[in-house]
């Protein structure tokens, strides 16, 4: 047994086998997402699809950076770090995030780190150079002016309320505006420089059997995996499935992947949401105590069962009202 052979039996929990033997990485994880989209080309056509970008609107060129660090402040110090950080030529910015886990805090965590994006495209935008270009005049008119910016959140868990989609767009509306909204008269983004796409890849593997289209392929492969989509002639995706395969990558490399494969602040958010649920328990369980305590007090007054019911109602109201004022 050779060492590589070794090193992928232990490493079964990322790795598949198709039936000829061939070893791949499953781009689940950050890391093994990492190697899938360490091309150009890959983030490219990734972003083109989800955004749906027409011939005159589609991304031509652009640089990107994983992990980018994100310079603002941050509670205790800990830098945001952006999964896949993507600048194009024409000054737009966006965030492609791999999410494997749901937690309590999760749209906190979106907002946040959309937040942390949008300055960092202001930062980069004043000093692009189509900025310095501008004379002192249209700089100062430009002072305010935000590049577009776009967060993508690729979800291994469902997200979206509606079954019947997996992919959905959010952004600021007005709620009047949304109100007032029907077939000849549809709210639209009070700003659309900014928004989220958010992908439901357990929704897309519902409704999404067959390949259809490119979103289709790179939204397949994301979310179950190499073996269930074909080898196309295809350079972009031929390229793609090359980079997955185990058999380009050293052992130490393997060994490196794996040492960085989880998201710590997810696996803290997870510690978060059981310790959020013990304490609702521990509050439920005293609020259950205290209504058997009250309501035998009450019964030893002689007061009906209707009056009881009525008192415990108006004490629980009074529990809730404290505990939104804390």
């Amino acid at each position: 047994m050779t060492e590589n052979n070794t090193t992928s039996e232990k490493k079964a929990y990322y790795i598949v086998t198709n039936e000829q033997g061939e070893e791949f990485l499953l781009p689940y994880y950050s890391e093994t997402f990492r190697v899938l989209m360490d091309d150009k080309d890959t983030i490219r056509d990734i972003l083109n699809c989800l955004l749906g970008l027409d011939h005159d609107h589609e991304i031509i060129d652009l640089d990107y950076e994983f992990e980018k660090p994100i310079d603002v402040f941050m509670p205790e110090d800990d830098f945001a770090r952006l999964d896949v950080w993507v600048t194009t030529k024409d000054n737009r910015y966006f965030n492609i995030e791999l999410q494997n886990r749901s937690h309590p805090f999760f749209l906190d965590r979106l907002q946040l780190y959309n937040s942390y994006q949008t300055l960092r495209g202001k930062y980069e935008y004043n000093r692009s150079t189509y900025f310095k270009l501008m004379d002192e005049k249209e700089r100062k008119v430009h002072f305010y002016e935000l590049p577009e910016t776009v967060s993508i959140w690729l979800c291994h868990f469902s997200i979206l309320k509606s079954k019947d989609i997996f992919k959905d767009t959010w952004a600021v509306y007005s709620e009047d505006e949304v109100r007032r909204s029907d077939s000849t008269h549809r709210a639209l983004p009070i700003f659309s420089k900014n928004r989220y796409i958010i992908v439901d890849l357990p929704n897309f593997k519902k409704l999404r059997k067959n390949i259809s289209s490119r979103e289709d392929y790179w939204l397949k492969l994301l979310s179950q995996g190499p073996l269930e989509v074909p080898e196309l002639k295809d350079p972009i995706f031929r390229d793609a499935l090359n980079r997955l395969r185990v058999s380009r990558i050293s052992p130490e490399q393997l060994k490196a992947l794996e040492e960085h494969m989880f998201d710590k602040h997810a696996d803290e958010a997870i510690e978060a949401e059981i310790w959020l649920k013990a304490e609702a328990k521990g509050r439920e369980q005293e609020r259950a105590e205290n209504k058997v305590d009250t309501e035998a007090v009450l019964r030893a007054k002689g007061l009906s069962e209707s009056l009881i019911t009525e008192i415990q109602s108006e004490l629980e109201a009074l529990r809730q009202n404290r505990h939104v004022e804390k």
